[in-house]
C-alpha cells in the first residue's frame, strides 16, 4: 500500500499540467455547462485540459463545451478542423484575424 502512494500522487499533480509548447502561459479557468476547463493559449495555439471528473465522458458532451471555453478564453475563433485531442486534453489553432 505505501509503495502506491508516490504514483498516485504523481498522477493527481499532472492532471492539470499543459503540453511543453504551453508551459510558462498564463491558464485561464473556464466553466461551460458544469464542465471546468483550464485553457492556455500561445500565439496562434490552445489548449483546454478538463478537470472536471465524469464518470463517463464522451467526445459528444465534451467537445462542443472545450470549444466554447476555448474561444471565451482566447477571444479567437477555433479553426475546428484543427481540433484534436481526447475527452482530457484537446489542442486547436486560432484564427484572430
Amino acid at each position: 500500500m505505501k509503495y502506491l502512494i508516490v504514483p498516485v500522487v504523481l498522477l493527481l499533480a499532472a492532471c492539470d499540467s499543459p503540453a511543453p509548447a504551453m508551459m510558462g502561459q498564463t491558464p485561464r479557468y473556464i466553466t461551460v455547462d458544469g464542465i471546468d476547463f483550464t485553457i492556455r493559449v500561445r500565439d496562434t495555439r490552445v489548449e483546454a485540459i478538463r478537470t472536471t471528473m465524469m464518470p463517463d465522458p464522451s467526445i459528444g458532451r465534451v467537445y462542443p463545451r472545450a470549444l466554447h471555453a476555448m474561444q471565451e478564453a482566447s477571444g479567437c475563433r477555433v479553426v475546428e478542423d484543427s481540433l484534436r485531442g481526447d475527452v482530457a486534453v484537446m489542442r486547436a489553432d486560432l484564427d484572430c484575424g
